[in-house]
């Protein structure tokens, strides 16, 4: 059997789900993990290492010629900034590294549609070459807008990555509860108003279908947005709410309260988290970006990788609140 596949990140969301479509077929996929546990599939073994302690990762890189970098810290609170650098910039600049010495053939490096900012003009929507600067504040975007430019300076000494930048992730698996919350939040009926703007969804089956066909024909240093749809807040809320056969929220926010919402926001976001595992939703920045548009366009990975979004929002929803219940979270 020749060499394997390595993901960072393989007990998290997107990681166990790539990990477990990985398993289907005749691959040998390492997981990497911080502390043990049970995989539970055929052919993933879990290896012991961390992104931010770069000792630990070269023993797992030289047995694999693919790396897929799911490893990442998401907050969107300023005060977790320092913590958000260390594993989305450092880490990503370790991996890298080990990925170079080892002679790993390919990398997949799992960026985020935040990277490439919003508009405020729902008829047009961004795409790859979107470079908006990003300030230190938007801690989640800046953090990985650096860990990208890792990500270039690692192509230009000849390594062949590229990159993912994806939407919303909805589908079983989430245990941090990110597009997880929106989900709870409509079958509790607590959400009464929504935000004026609107954001970009993806499901996790089509995204793991999105980067297989990354590792076979993405280019070099090249972005590949990976988003199934586009919809207003009010519309996503609605059709989660019918999925679930909830009544949905039917107003939006006025934007006249958009600086009361904005400070509500700065606010919440210096209460400290129960359980910081936990995604923080309510934030200053978030607040100001919802008054916008979160809309992209994957025309690039539709044109040059082949890629076709097959499931629906409804599907997914309907799956993540089975993988919710089971797990205790809904």
């Amino acid at each position: 059997m020749g060499k394997g596949i390595l993901i960072t990140g393989g007990s998290g969301f997107i990681g166990r789900n790539l990990a477990e479509n990985l398993d289907s077929e005749e691959n040998r996929v390492l997981v990497l993990s911080r502390s043990p546990w049970g995989a539970g599939l055929k052919r993933v073994a879990v290896v012991q290492g961390d992104v931010c302690k770069p000792e630990t990762l070269p023993s797992a890189m030289e047995r694999c010629d693919t790396v897929y970098h799911c490893a990442g810290y998401v907050s969107f609170r300023k005060k977790d900034f320092d913590h958000a650098y260390k594993v989305n910039v450092e880490g990503t600049a370790n991996v890298l590294d080990a990925a170079w010495r080892a002679g790993v053939r390919k990398v997949i490096h799992l960026s985020a549609c935040a990277v490439l900012g919003f508009s405020r003009d729902p008829n047009r929507p961004i795409d790859e070459n979107a470079h908006p600067s990003i300030q230190p504040g938007s801690v989640y975007a800046y953090t990985k807008h650096l860990a990208e430019e890792e990500v270039q300076k690692s192509v230009k000494r000849g390594m062949d990555i590229s990159i993912a930048n994806i939407a919303t992730v909805y589908g079983p698996g989430d245990r941090k509860m990110n597009s997880g919350s929106v989900i709870r939040a409509v079958a509790r009926g607590e959400m009464r108003l929504v935000p004026t703007g609107g954001t970009s969804y993806i499901t996790v089956d089509d995204l793991v279908t999105g980067l297989r066909l990354l590792r076979e024909k993405g280019a070099p240093g090249e972005r590949y947005i990976l988003c199934n749809e586009n919809l207003s807040y009010l519309d996503l809320a609605q059709r989660i709410a019918k999925a679930l056969g909830r009544a949905g929220p039917t107003r939006v926010l006025p934007r006249v309260l958009y600086l009361p919402a904005v400070v509500a926001g700065f606010m919440l976001e210096r209460i400290p988290l129960a359980d910081r595992d936990r995604v923080a939703l309510m934030s200053a920045q978030l607040v100001r970006e919802s008054f916008g548009y979160k809309y992209y366009t994957s025309a690039k990975a539709e044109r040059e990788l082949g890629w076709r979004p097959k499931r629906t929002l409804e599907e997914a929803v309907l799956e993540a609140v089975d993988y919710y219940v089971e797990q205790g979270l809904l």
